[in-house]
C-alpha cells in the first residue's frame, strides 16, 4: 500500500473497541513497562516506554501501513493491558528485561537468545536466578498479570 492511499473503510482499532477511549485517557505520562495479555494465553508482549500514555496510544489503530503483520496479529489478540510505572527509563528497561526473561511472551523476539558458552553460561544462570526471584516478588504484588 502506498503512503497516500485512500481508505474505503478506516483501519481497525481493536484496542479501542475492547478497552475503550477512557482507558487511553487514564494512562500515566511516566516511564514504565506494559504487559499485553490475551484471553487464555497469559502475557503476549512486554514493552517499555518513556511515556506510557504516548506509547500505548500509538497502538490504538492497527494501521497496516505503520505496523508489521506480526504486530497487527498481536493487537487483535490483546484483551487487556497492564502497566507498572517506574522511577526512570533505566528502571523501566531493567524491569522489561526481567519480565521478558521470566515470562517469555510469545510476541517478544528480543531477550530470548542468551549466550551459552563457557563463562557466559554461569553469568546468565545467576542473572536468571536473580530475575526469577525479583519476578516472584513482582508477581506476588500483581498476581493477575501472570494468570492465563
Amino acid at each position: 500500500m502506498s503512503a497516500g492511499q485512500l481508505w474505503l473503510f478506516p483501519p481497525p482499532a481493536p484496542l479501542v473497541e475492547r478497552l475503550g477511549e477512557e482507558f487511553f485517557r487514564a494512562l500515566p505520562s511516566s516511564p514504565g513497562v506494559y504487559l499485553m495479555c490475551g484471553e487464555g494465553s497469559g502475557v503476549l508482549y512486554v514493552g517499555k516506554a518513556r511515556n506510557l500514555r504516548k506509547r500505548l496510544s500509538s497502538y490504538r489503530v492497527a494501521n497496516p501501513e505503520r505496523f508489521p503483520r506480526r504486530m497487527i496479529r498481536l493487537l487483535h489478540r490483546v484483551t487487556r493491558i497492564e502497566w507498572d510505572e517506574c522511577l526512570s527509563e533505566a528502571a523501566a528497561r531493567h524491569r522489561e528485561e526481567e519480565l521478558i526473561c521470566v515470562l517469555m511472551p510469545k510476541f517478544n523476539a528480543a531477550g530470548k537468545s542468551w549466550p551459552l558458552d563457557g563463562r557466559a553460561r554461569g553469568v546468565w544462570k545467576r542473572r536468571l536466578e536473580k530475575m526469577s526471584q525479583q519476578a516472584a516478588v513482582w508477581a506476588a504484588q500483581r498476581p493477575e498479570s501472570l494468570q492465563p
